[in-house]
């Protein structure tokens, strides 16, 4: 038997795991993490829309850090930085530079 607690779609709310190192306070379900982080997300588009960068830079680490904060940094105090805590992705944290390296 399934316990169903009236949640609609994205209703979710975030455990004390997944708030870490979230920088707007207010944010308690899923939904509103998506929409966020959407906004930011869009940001990061317009800054790169029109702009010309050299493979070597599009595929450097740096580019990639970069790129990531514009996209979650205003969500997120880690953006721009590889994971420090282990999801369940199919990649452990430690792996991270190797696999996309």
């Amino acid at each position: 038997m399934e316990l169903d607690f009236g949640l609609i779609d994205g209703q979710t709310p975030l455990d004390e795991e997944e708030k870490e190192g979230l920088l707007i306070g207010t944010i308690t379900t899923r939904k509103e993490l998506d929409e966020f982080e959407q906004l930011n997300i869009e940001q990061a588009l317009r800054w790169i829309i029109g702009k010309k960068f050299k493979t070597e830079e599009i595929l450097s680490e740096g580019f990639i850090k970069r790129l990531h904060r514009r996209m979650y940094g205003s969500v997120w105090g880690w953006a721009g930085e590889f994971r420090r805590s282990n999801k369940n992705i199919g990649v452990d944290r430690f792996e991270i530079p190797i696999a996309f390296g």
